[in-house]
């Protein structure tokens, strides 16, 4: 892969879908594959996602996006995707998070398989294909993932997230090692298998992701396809970097409920706790926003960028600063990276 590798995606993309017109695709009563998108204001990145799934190989689908609230260009954009392809099905809700819009989703989706897709990220045209074609001949096999490519909010290349080829293995590092799917997005898992598990818990306000993936494979079996077949972008401004001191929280109590479980305890007393936290947030979303979180995933973002040689890593530990003056590393990376110009 080189580092050009995100543009021409992006440029194919474009190019492929400035070619397609209205398309008149009467929906499938139930569809091999429902696709399930929570977006919140991604006016910039949900064209993009949209339309990688629009041109994939597989195309017997139905696509629920669950617009949680969105203030911004974003439904309209949605109208227009919708009046396109029949097949896309908005749903809108208040602003009340990512889980309950994925339960909402979930709760709409008629596929045999649902997949995941987050709204800022978009997949290889191959993707829902490959992962079909392994649930189809795997039948110990739950739930599926595959190679993610890590992008910068820029498209900038970071990491490349891979896991092993043994679901035995992949199943024990998921539940002993919390080595799980590189992106929330980049999973397909069987409706039955969701349903059995009881699905996304709406005490996870976050890591409602891990949650499951703990609870499905107590049951079932994780592979992943080797194929880079998932592009999920970090950013500063989303969950991961303003929200991520919360987000540990609840990944914190998802294990704890693994523990409960593999005991034989109650988990109610855990998920008490979360859901009063969960409610909290609810009602105090954007104070919850946090500026050293920001800064963090900024100094992150320009250190992988820095280790691969980018020039644009020093934009970043620049953004880092803006969002936390206090951050020294940052101001270290800084220094370093003029001294080397």
């Amino acid at each position: 892969m080189t580092n050009d590798h995100a543009a021409i995606i992006a440029s194919m993309l474009n190019k492929k879908m400035s070619q397609i017109g209205p398309v008149d695709v009467s929906p499938n009563i139930h569809p091999r594959v429902s696709i399930v998108m929570g977006v919140y204001n991604e006016a910039p990145h949900i064209g993009r996602a949209l339309d990688s799934l629009l041109i994939q190989t597989f195309d017997d689908y139905d696509l629920i996006v669950v617009d949680d609230g969105s203030d911004d260009d974003t439904p309209a954009i949605l109208d227009r995707y919708q009046k396109q392809d029949a097949r896309i099905q908005v749903i809108r809700q208040a602003n009340l998070g990512l889980t309950m819009a994925l339960i909402n989703g979930c709760d709409a989706s008629r596929g045999e398989y649902i997949a995941r897709h987050d709204a800022n990220d978009w997949s290889d045209s191959r993707r829902l294909a490959e992962q079909v074609a392994i649930l189809d001949s795997c039948p110990d096999v739950g739930f599926v993932s595959c190679a993610t490519q890590y992008v910068g909010p820029n498209d900038e290349l970071m990491e490349l997230i891979t896991r092993g080829n043994s679901p035995l293995e992949t199943t024990r590092k998921l539940l002993d090692e919390r080595e799980g799917p590189p992106a929330h997005g980049s999973v397909m898992f069987r409706r039955s298998l969701y349903e059995a598990v009881g699905g996304y818990r709406p005490e996870f306000y976050f890591s409602q992701d891990s949650d499951l993936w703990m609870r499905m494979a107590e049951r079932m079996l994780i592979a992943y396809s080797s194929f880079t077949l998932y592009f999920w972008r970090r950013d500063p401004r989303g969950i991961s970097g303003q929200m991520g001191v919360s987000q540990h929280k609840f990944g914190s109590w998802g294990q704890e409920c693994r523990a409960a479980r593999r005991e034989g305890r109650s988990e109610e007393p855990i998920l008490d706790a979360a859901r009063k936290f969960a409610n909290d947030l609810r009602d105090q979303r954007m104070n919850a926003r946090s500026s050293w979180g920001s800064a963090k995933m900024a100094y992150l973002i320009g250190s992988t960028l820095a280790r691969r040689g980018d020039p644009r890593a020093r934009k970043y530990f620049w953004q880092a600063i803006r969002s936390n003056p206090l951050y020294w590393r940052a101001w270290l990376r800084v220094v370093i990276s003029r001294t080397t110009e």
